[in-house]
């Protein structure tokens, strides 16, 4: 292994926006007031600026029609099915430029779900085990090359948090360049959670992150929250005056240029350490609150730098869900340790802090690069009335105890074993990147596990200068140990990504139900993931019905209106039926046929109707060789495909390659 060296090589200060290269040496970053080159005089100052929301996005349309469909397998019509849903909920997203005036009087450009820093709040709704489909439309309307780093913007959803199929997790191959557009579709049958979609497209997540691709998605179940008495957002008070009780904090740092745009210094590809901390995509901000409970959705949505939050009077306050949801019981901490990605409902009680101001705050992690303000994260300003009591109490129990806590390790039928490390210069998972796995065809995979197992994966981090947040897709798992000890309070509830400190070893406990395919592991460093921290793993079977690049692949063209092609082939083959009775009464047989029989009781005769539809044939049962798109796609121009034949004009054509 590498030892991580403290005479840093001179990195490239790269503007996203186009300023002068800068070339600054390690003890200059651990030792700067700041990071950003801009004129101190025009940079943000803490809690000036005002706390916002992201918007919640209402759907572009819904339906209520049951069903358990998944898209078609490719050159079909043979449905793909999954988790059962009562109806549809389709949003359209377009990933587009933007910008917005992080600085007062300049505008910054970003790249944003709907133009928007962080993007727009999806917010879907459970009835117990009744749950709702999402479909949605991504569009990459994204440059051609980024202006100044000069790659090519391909990016890759991942709904960070779902069970989601592998045609729609955001692998990190399956790639929608500029000018493509990809439905995406999310069955919603996990437990109520917070979630969040975020790019993950290969080599390029890191960039276009920090550029502005990501947002939060939550699944919720109203009435259970209602049950627990927790504070919440009510639905019914969108458009009015009452206040909400319930927000999501979307942490994140950046660094700015000497013309104010966004700055790019990656310290040799270990991460990036912005000196201006983000709330929601403000500075700083300050929240007016009323002086009584409010819950808060924290996503650590920065690409290397760890939160230690504490209150700044000291006061403790309530964690109530991990990534996972709902904890078995709540758990009281006065510091909380966030790694990138991970999410935590916590609750703060305002009441004894009438006509007061609180800050959050960070005490850093072990190895951050820390500056003049990068101990801060927001304020808030308590009043002296409360306008409701409604949602103002923390149970001892949360709800039915999620799955995965209820999980027995000696059900396991496996204990695997993770090295993370730094090799040769390379961000390695026992000694392997996504390339060796790219070049194995996607074949490669760290473990093959049978659907519906139990199994203990035990993660080493022995060096000394990172830690890893690691990232699991399609499960959930429980934290058993950290370095034999039991895990840390906030931790004690379902994860999806566990925090692997310097020198540690955490051990998991997962079971692998939901779907079965090929996912992703991988560091949530993105500098560390791009530079090629990430294997996968394999639950069952691996087929063209479950292929994360070659199942559903993005397409060019008009995106369409979200139909799927089982949906229009029904409706087609219905208005063909309709047709072909119209022309039937319409025309009257010549005299002498139509009859059988002679005399008054004869009786008139139709033709049988023509069939309209074919048999759908039998989904394959091996792997066909469909064509890969690389990892490292060629911006130069694709090839033409030709349409898969099938009767539905929409069935997505295979994966070309680039």
């Amino acid at each position: 292994m590498e030892t991580p060296s403290l005479n840093r090589r001179d990195v490239l200060k790269v503007s996203l926006a186009g300023t002068a290269a800068m070339a600054l040496p390690y003890q200059a970053v651990l030792s700067a007031k700041s990071a950003s080159e801009l004129d101190e005089r025009k940079m943000p100052r803490p809690y000036a600026a005002a706390f916002t929301a992201p918007p919640v996005l209402a759907p572009y349309r819904s339906d209520d029609r049951p069903g358990t469909t998944y898209g078609t397998v490719p050159g079909t019509t043979t449905p793909v099915t999954g988790g059962a849903y009562v109806g549809s909920d389709y949003y359209k997203i377009e990933q587009r430029p933007a910008q917005v005036e992080f600085v007062k009087g300049i505008k910054t450009t970003v790249w944003g779900y709907n133009g928007l820093v962080p993007g727009p709040t999806i917010r879907v709704y459970q009835n117990g085990t009744q749950t709702r489909r999402v479909v949605m439309q991504q569009v990459n309307k994204l440059p051609a090359k980024h202006p100044t780093l000069g790659y090519v913007p391909w990016t890759s959803t991942h709904l960070h948090g779902s069970p989601s199929k592998p045609q729609f997790d955001g692998y990190a191959g399956d790639l929608t360049n500029p000018g493509e557009w990809k439905n995406y579709m999310y069955p919603n049958n996990c437990s109520p959670r917070t979630l969040w979609y975020h790019d993950h497209g290969v080599h390029h997540t890191a960039e276009n992150v920090y550029m502005g691709l990501a947002a939060q998605y939550h699944c919720v179940d109203e009435g259970l929250e209602r049950e627990l008495g927790i504070p919440r957002y009510d639905r019914a008070k969108v458009g009015t005056a009452r206040p909400q009780y319930e927000f999501p904090l979307i942490i994140s740092d950046v660094m700015f240029a000497r013309n104010g745009q966004l700055m790019w210094d990656d310290d040799g590809e270990s991460g990036v350490y912005g000196d201006v901390i983000l709330v929601n995509g403000v500075p700083w901000p300050t929240m007016k609150v009323e002086p009584r409970k409010y819950r808060f959705r924290v996503l650590n949505g920065s690409l290397a730098r760890g939160y230690t939050l504490k209150l700044s009077n000291g006061k403790p306050f309530t964690v109530i869900a991990t990534d996972g949801g709902f904890m078995p019981r709540p758990q009281t901490v006065t510091t909380l340790t966030v790694g990138m990605a991970e999410r935590y409902e916590i609750v703060i009680d305002f009441a004894d802090l009438k006509g007061t101001r609180v800050q959050l705050l960070n005490g850093g992690v072990k190895n951050a690069r820390d500056y003049d303000h990068t101990g801060k994260v927001m304020q808030f300003e308590v009043g002296t009335t409360v306008t409701s009591t409604d949602g103002n109490s923390v149970p001892s129990t949360l709800g039915p105890v999620h799955p995965t806590m209820a999980l027995d390790p000696a059900a396991s039928v496996a204990t695997r074993r993770m090295r993370l490390e730094r090799t040769n210069g390379l961000w390695v998972i026992n000694g392997e990147t996504w390339d060796d796995v790219v070049r194995s065809k996607y074949e490669h995979v760290f473990a093959q596990v049978e659907p519906n197992s139990t199994e203990i994966w035990e993660v080493e981090n022995s060096s000394g200068g990172w830690f890893h947040p690691l990232h699991v897709h399609l499960v959930d798992f429980q934290v058993l140990s950290r370095n034999g000890q039991p895990p840390r309070p906030e931790e004690r509830g379902p994860k999806d990504v566990v925090y692997v400190g310097e020198g540690e070893t955490v051990r998991l406990l997962m079971r692998f139900d939901h779907e079965e395919g090929r996912y992703m592991i991988h560091c949530h460093n993105l500098s560390h993931e791009d530079h090629d921290m990430m294997t996968q793993y394999q639950v069952g079977h691996h087929d063209i019905d479950c292929d994360s690049i070659n199942t559903a692949p993005p397409r060019t063209g008009d995106p369409d209106d979200m139909q799927d092609a089982l949906e229009e082939a029904a409706e087609e083959a219905e208005e063909v039926a309709d047709e072909t009775a119209d022309v039937a009464a319409d025309t009257v047989p010549p005299a002498g046929t139509g009859t059988t029989g002679t005399g008054s009781g004869a009786t008139a005769t139709t033709p049988p109707a023509p069939t309209t539809t074919a048999p759908a044939p039998a989904a394959p049962t091996t792997s066909a060789p469909a064509p890969r798109r690389s990892a490292t796609p060629a911006p130069a121009t694709p090839a033409p495909t030709t349409p898969a034949p099938t009767p539905a004009a929409t069935t997505p054509t295979r994966r070309r390659s680039r």
